[in-house]
């Protein structure tokens, strides 16, 4: 009975293997768009195929790039480079170098305003946010998130009004509790900080910008946020989510926050946000994800893989992997690490 159910195990397994790949040959429906991945290795960013994996283009950029981002009404792309203490612009369409913008230090994770005329990029190297003014492709401004001067400011968070700007902030000993930071965005006034945990990750709001989501990365824990008054305070609703909780996206019901995991094996979580239930969904064959980004209809989470590098794709409703795409050869690099999605697809 045992070596029964062994084999029926292995042919399930090999079933669902078959599946994905038959899914990803075909092109995964709902999935249509362009998918921007950075890779950190040898300093590179691809295009694909949401749908199929197919590679549009791949450039380099600056050394470490960590975050990718694609405005509304742009036909440009930016990294934010860590090594060179950089921005690099490129054509979306083409991935010809445009442009680099010097930044402050250890540029890290960014936000792009709704109408995608401002950038807002987190400094990881202290305590501050800088404003890229994507008309003229430069630094315009640099807001501090935090008064202390041992902050360091991981990622940006700006709400769909282009009011408000969260940040969270850990410091230079990341063992230290870390707080959430909320700004006025027009002017950079820092209104409030909010303690919340050790090593806090990032932040997120919901489209009212009334509930936010931290992950606190050293409590392996996403916190709730209420932002309806004056400052943040977390409303005591938290979740141990995995290993290293690191980005957050939203699907468009407001119902599953998806959760990069930071810790290996590569790991992603979908947490229920009305019962903070939280499923743990497994990428095989790669060591741990970078960041990760949903589909137009927010039914699929794509999120990169590394060792290799890659692509994967989840069905978020099935909590599966339906694909995994390879990061393309030459250059290759096993550390692929930003994602930004659009719904168009590139010709």
């Amino acid at each position: 009975m045992t070596r029964t159910r062994t084999v029926l195990a292995a042919l399930a397994a090999l079933i669902v293997t078959l599946v994905s790949g038959a899914r990803a040959s075909q092109g995964i429906p709902g999935a249509s768009g362009t998918v921007f991945v950075t890779e950190r290795q040898f300093a590179s960013v691809t295009a694909l195929d949401a749908a199929t994996g197919e590679v549009h283009w791949t450039a380099a950029a600056g050394a470490g790039p960590i975050g990718i981002v694609q405005p509304h009404g742009t036909d440009k792309v930016y990294t934010s480079d860590e090594g060179p203490n950089q921005m690099t612009v490129l054509d979306r369409r083409t991935g010809a170098l445009l442009a680099t913008i010097p930044m402050g230090p250890d540029p890290h994770h960014l936000s792009a305003s709704q109408n995608g005329e401002l950038i807002y990029v987190a400094e990881f190297g202290r305590n501050t946010i800088g404003v890229v003014d994507t008309s003229v492709d430069q630094r315009v401004a640099g807001f501090v998130a935090s008064p202390l001067p041992d902050a360091r400011t991981h990622a940006a968070w700006i709400t769909r009004d282009g009011k408000d700007l969260y940040a969270t902030n850990s410091r230079s000993n990341r063992s230290q509790p870390g707080d959430v930071a909320k700004l006025d965005a027009r002017t950079g006034e820092l209104l409030c900080n909010t303690m919340v945990g050790a090593d806090p990750s990032e932040i997120l709001t919901t489209p009212n910008g009334q509930i936010g989501y931290v992950s606190v990365r050293r409590e392996n824990k996403v916190k709730e946020l209420d932002l309806g008054g004056p400052c943040p305070v977390l409303t005591g609703r938290e979740a141990l989510v995995g290993t290293q909780p690191d980005t957050l996206r939203l699907t468009n019901d407001g119902q599953t926050l998806v959760v990069a995991l930071r810790g290996t094996p590569a790991q992603v979580t979908l947490l229920d946000t009305h019962s903070f239930a939280v499923q743990i969904v497994t990428i095989p064959g790669h060591s741990t994800t970078g960041h990760q980004w949903l589909s137009a209809n927010g039914r699929y989470t794509f999120v990169a893989v590394e060792s290799p590098g890659g692509l994967a794709v989840i069905d978020n409703d099935a909590g599966a992997v339906v694909a995994d795409y390879p990061y393309p050869a030459p250059p290759g690099g096993s550390r692929a690490h930003g994602v930004f999605y659009v719904p168009d697809v590139l010709r």
